[in-house]
C-alpha cells in the first residue's frame, strides 16, 4: 500500500470544504495513488490534473490507467499538444499546463469539473502559475465550488496556504531508503569529464542503474560521446529530454526487468520530478540546470547555466532512494552547497510574458495586476511584453485587438500565432505551419538550418505541421510567390531583423546589428555569417553581446516588399565622428538598421545646431577651445557664488552644469557652424560671460579682478583657477613697503602671495605677509642677496621702495 493511502481520506474530506495544499515526499504516490482514491469519493465531477512536463503526464496516465485494468482514453485521459486520449467514459484527465488556460478561455466557469490538480506545484512554471490564477478568479468570482489542490514534494506550503484560504498543510511522510550522499568537486576539466569519471568509477562500485543529471543537450551529447567507448558490454546507454522521441523515452523510464543489464541515463532536469524510474539506485548530479531569463536591457531571453537550488538537489538525491538504499555523487563541495538558493524561482519573476499577457487580455483583464497572483509579474516585464504584442499588432491602448483575438484562440506562442494568419491572408500558409512547428521545436535544435528544415521537414515537424494547417484552415499546397521564410521569420520577429555591422569580423566572430537596437555576433565559420542582412530565430548565450544560434539570410528587396509596414523614412541630422562634421540623411530604417541613405542639403539650421550640441555634450568642453581665460572665469563665478551668500545670484558654471546647458548659452552662436574644426575658432569666454548680467559682470570685476596692481605699480594677473585663495605671483622686490597681506572682495578674501626671486622662481607662499617680512624675510635675504647680488635686499623691506628692477637701472631711473 502507497504511504498517501493513509492521508488520503483527510485530503477528501478537506476538498468537500474547500482548497488543500499537500506536501508528500517522493515516493508515497501522489501522483499516482491518491487521483484514483478521489474517484471514488464523493466529489460531483471530473477531475484535472496538471503535470509540468509532456513525459510526465503520459507516464502518469499510463500509470493510473494501468492500476485499473484499461488503456488510456477510458477512465484516465490524457490531454496534451497534438496528442488527445479522451472519452465519454473519462472522468480524469492528466493534461499539460498549457491545456488547463486553453480549457479555462474557453469555459470559464470549467463546467463539470469537480477539482483540479497541480501536481509538482514546486517547478512554478508561467503556465502553472497562470492556470492557478484563473482558477482561482474563477472560483472566486463565479465556481465557488470549484476545489484546487496543490501537490510537491517541496512546497512554499505556508505562503501557497495563506494565497488559496487554507489553514495548514497536509503533510505525507514517507519512509524513504537511505542515500548515502558523495561530495565530489572537481577542478581542471569540464563537467562532462567530470560525469564520465565518475559514472565510470559508479559502474564499477555501485549496483543498479545510474541516473546522471546534466544541464542541457549539449553537455548530454558531449558527456554521451566519452561514455560510449568506455561502457561495460552489459551497460546501455540512455538520453532523456523533451527532444528524444516517445519510444526512446519510454526506454529510459521503464522497469528494468533485465538480470544482468544495467542502464545509464543522461537526463536534463526532466527527471527530477514526476517521473519514476525503477531500478535506478545511483544519482550522479552535475548540479546545473538551464533557466530562461530575458535580458532586461535588450529584451532578448537568453538561457543561463545556474547552479541548482537545493531543494533540486534533494528531489535528485532521492531519485537514489525509491526502491533500495542509494548513493548521489554531488559534483560540489559539502561547504559550497551552503550558498545555494533555497528552491527555484518562480518563471514568472524571469520569462517573457507575451503569452501570459495575451491570455489574460483573453480572460478580460487590461491590468494584470487584479489577478491574484502568488508572484505578480513586475510592471517592466508586463512593459516588455505590451512593447511585443503591440508591435505585432496585437494589443492597443484597449486591449486585445481583433487581429489579437483570433492569435489569442490558436495554441501557439503568439509571435508564431500572428505569422501564421499573415501568411494565411498572403498565401503562404503552407510554408509558415512548417515553420512555426520547427520554431516551436527550437529549444531542441540547438541549430538549425532552416531552409533545409523548410524544404525536408522531419516526421515531427510535419505532423504538427498538418495539424496548424487543420486548425487555421490552410492548405497545405498553397504558395505565394516572392514570399521566403526569412520574411514570415521577420513578421513573427521584427525586432530581429539583422544587418552585419562594417568591419564587424574579428575573434572568430561576425557582429550584427538587430532591428531592436542590440548587438549580436555569428560564428565566422557559420555559414550565415556571409550574408549581409538576416533574421535571427535563436539568440542567446553567455556573452555580453548575444550570440545568434539560428537564422535565415535575408533579402532586402523581399523585406521592403512584404514588410513595408516596419519600414520608416526619416530625416536624421547626427554628428559623424570619423568626419567630425554634423552631417544630414534621409534614411529608410528598419528600426535601429538603416538600410538605405543619402546626404540632403536642405535642412533646418537648429537641427544642425541641435547635433552640434550633442556631440560636445559626448566629447566633452575640451573639444571647444577651452583656454585658460575660461576655466579662471568658471572659478571667479564660483567664489563669487559663495562670497554673495545668496547662492542663486550666480549662476552655477562647472563643466557639468555648463554641459547640461549647452543650449542655453552655446547653441544660439552655432547655426552656421557644421564642424568641429570651426567650432574651435570661436572664443567661448565671450559666450560665457552673456550668462551674467551687466550688474553681476561688473560686481565681479570689481570684487575679484583678473589683475592687481603690486607697490611697485606694475599690474599681475591673478590665479582663481586653483585650491586654496587666489593666487598673485610676484617678485618679491616689487612687494616691499607693503605692510599688510594683499585681498580682494573688499578685503574679505587674502590672497595668496607667491614670492618670486629675480629669476621668477618661488622662494616664499604667504597669505600673512606682514608675518613673512617680520620673521621669514631675514633668512630668504641671506640666500637671495648672495645669489643676486645686482637686486635690492634692504634690511628693513617694509619701508624700502618697491621695485621690478635692479639696483642700477633703479638708480637711472631716479
Amino acid at each position: 500500500m502507497l504511504p498517501i493511502a493513509a492521508i488520503a481520506p483527510q485530503v477528501c474530506d478537506r476538498l468537500r470544504d474547500g482548497n488543500v495544499v499537500l506536501q508528500a515526499q517522493p515516493g508515497a504516490g501522489k501522483s499516482t495513488g491518491l487521483p484514483l482514491v478521489l474517484l471514488q469519493s464523493e466529489l460531483a465531477g471530473k477531475i484535472l490534473m496538471l503535470e509540468p512536463r509532456r513525459i510526465a503526464a503520459r507516464n502518469v496516465a499510463n500509470r493510473l490507467a494501468s492500476q485499473l485494468g484499461e488503456s488510456v482514453g477510458q477512465t484516465i485521459g490524457l490531454r496534451m499538444r497534438g496528442e488527445t486520449r479522451v472519452s465519454k467514459k473519462t472522468r480524469l484527465e492528466v493534461v499539460t499546463e498549457g491545456v488547463l488556460t486553453r480549457l479555462l478561455q474557453s469555459d470559464p466557469l470549467l463546467d463539470g469539473i469537480a477539482v483540479v490538480i497541480f501536481d509538482e506545484f514546486h517547478e512554478r512554471s508561467l503556465h502553472a502559475d497562470l492556470g492557478l490564477t484563473l482558477c482561482l478568479d474563477s472560483q472566486r468570482s463565479v465556481r465557488d465550488d470549484l476545489r484546487l489542490l496543490l501537490m510537491s514534494a517541496t512546497l512554499e506550503s505556508e505562503l501557497l496556504c495563506d494565497h488559496l484560504g487554507v489553514s495548514e498543510p497536509i503533510t505525507c511522510h514517507v519512509r524513504q531508503h537511505p542515500v548515502d550522499i558523495i561530495w565530489a568537486p572537481f577542478t581542471r576539466v569540464s563537467v562532462e569529464q567530470a560525469i564520465s569519471k565518475i559514472v565510470t568509477t559508479a559502474l564499477k562500485d555501485q549496483t543498479g542503474d545510474i541516473l546522471v543529471f546534466l544541464p542541457g543537450v549539449a553537455e548530454i551529447e558531449r558527456t554521451a560521446r566519452l561514455l560510449d567507448a568506455n561502457l561495460p558490454a552489459n551497460t546501455t546507454l540512455h538520453r532523456l529530454h523533451s527532444g528524444v522521441s516517445d519510444k526512446a523515452q519510454s526506454q529510459a523510464t521503464a522497469t528494468n526487468t533485465g538480470q544482468s543489464s544495467r542502464r545509464v541515463i543522461l537526463s536534463t532536469s526532466i527527471a527530477e520530478t514526476s517521473i519514476t524510474i525503477d531500478g535506478v539506485t545511483v544519482v550522479v548530479d552535475s548540479g546545473l540546470e538551464r533557466r530562461s531569463k530575458v535580458d532586461a536591457a535588450s529584451g532578448i531571453e537568453r538561457l543561463e547555466t545556474v547552479m541548482a537550488s537545493k531543494a533540486s538537489a534533494t528531489q535528485r538525491a532521492g531519485r537514489a532512494g525509491r526502491t533500495q538504499p542509494g548513493v548521489c555523487y554531488r559534483l560540489w563541495s559539502e561547504e559550497s552547497h551552503a550558498s545555494r538558493a533555497a528552491s527555484w524561482q518562480a518563471e514568472i519573476l524571469r520569462a517573457d510574458l507575451s503569452s501570459l499577457l495575451l491570455e489574460t487580455g483573453l480572460w478580460g483583464v487590461s491590468d494584470v495586476s487584479l489577478l491574484p497572483w502568488i508572484d505578480a509579474p513586475t510592471d517592466s516585464a508586463i512593459d516588455r511584453a505590451t512593447v511585443v504584442l503591440q508591435r505585432l499588432g496585437i494589443w492597443s491602448e484597449k486591449g486585445l485587438t481583433e487581429h489579437g483575438r483570433a492569435v489569442a484562440r490558436l495554441p501557439l506562442h503568439p509571435r508564431l500565432g500572428h505569422m501564421l494568419l499573415w501568411a494565411k491572408e498572403q498565401g503562404a500558409g503552407s510554408m509558415a505551419c512548417v515553420l512555426a512547428s520547427v520554431l516551436e521545436d527550437l529549444p531542441r535544435l540547438r541549430s538549425v538550418n532552416f531552409n533545409e528544415v523548410l524544404l525536408r521537414p522531419q516526421a515531427v515537424h510535419a505532423r504538427r505541421a498538418a495539424q496548424l494547417s487543420k486548425l487555421c484552415d490552410i492548405q497545405m499546397d498553397d504558395s505565394a510567390a516572392g514570399i521566403d521564410a526569412s520574411v514570415l521569420l521577420a513578421r513573427a520577429y521584427p525586432e530581429r531583423i539583422a544587418k552585419r555591422r562594417a568591419g564587424s569580423t574579428a575573434d572568430q566572430n561576425t557582429s550584427y546589428l538587430l532591428s531592436g537596437g542590440s548587438g549580436a555576433i555569428v560564428s565566422t565559420d557559420d555559414a550565415i555569417a556571409q550574408s549581409d542582412y538576416i533574421v535571427a530565430a535563436s539568440i542567446g548565450g553567455k556573452e555580453r553581446q548575444a550570440r545568434i544560434f539560428a537564422a535565415l539570410p535575408a533579402d532586402t528587396v523581399l523585406l521592403k516588399q512584404w514588410c513595408s509596414d516596419l519600414i520608416e523614412t526619416q530625416d536624421k541630422v547626427e554628428w559623424d565622428e570619423t568626419r567630425e562634421r554634423v552631417v544630414a540623411e534621409r534614411q529608410q530604417c528598419m528600426g535601429a538598421i538603416v538600410m538605405e541613405s543619402h546626404t540632403i542639403q536642405d535642412v533646418d539650421k537648429s537641427l544642425r545646431a541641435s547635433a552640434l550640441i550633442n556631440a560636445v555634450r559626448n566629447k566633452g568642453l575640451e573639444c571647444l577651445n577651452w583656454h585658460s581665460d575660461v576655466c579662471e572665469w568658471q572659478s571667479r563665478v564660483s567664489r563669487m557664488r559663495v562670497l554673495e551668500g545668496d547662492k542663486t545670484s550666480y549662476p552655477v558654471v562647472d563643466d557639468a552644469a555648463l554641459l547640461d546647458s549647452l543650449e542655453y548659452w552655446l547653441q544660439p552662436y552655432v547655426s552656421d557652424i557644421t564642424s568641429l574644426k570651426a567650432l574651435r575658432q570661436i572664443d567661448p569666454l565671450p559666450l560665457l560671460a552673456s550668462l551674467l548680467d551687466y550688474q553681476q559682470q561688473q560686481h565681479l570685476e570689481d570684487w575679484l579682478p583678473l589683475k592687481y596692481t603690486v607697490p611697485s605699480g606694475a599690474s599681475h594677473r591673478l590665479r582663481y583657477h586653483c585650491d586654496g585663495n587666489p593666487v598673485l605671483s610676484v617678485k618679491l622686490q616689487e612687494m616691499f613697503g607693503c605692510r599688510e597681506n594683499p585681498s580682494v572682495a573688499g578685503g574679505r578674501v587674502a590672497l595668496k602671495v607667491e614670492l618670486l626671486s629675480p629669476a621668477r622662481r618661488t622662494v616664499q607662499v604667504t597669505e600673512d605677509l606682514a608675518n613673512f617680512w617680520h620673521n621669514s624675510y631675514a633668512s630668504v635675504k641671506k640666500d637671495m642677496a648672495g645669489r643676486y647680488p645686482k637686486h635690492p635686499w634692504p634690511d628693513d623691506p617694509v619701508n624700502a621702495v618697491a621695485t621690478a628692477y635692479t639696483k642700477a637701472r633703479q638708480s637711472k631711473s631716479q
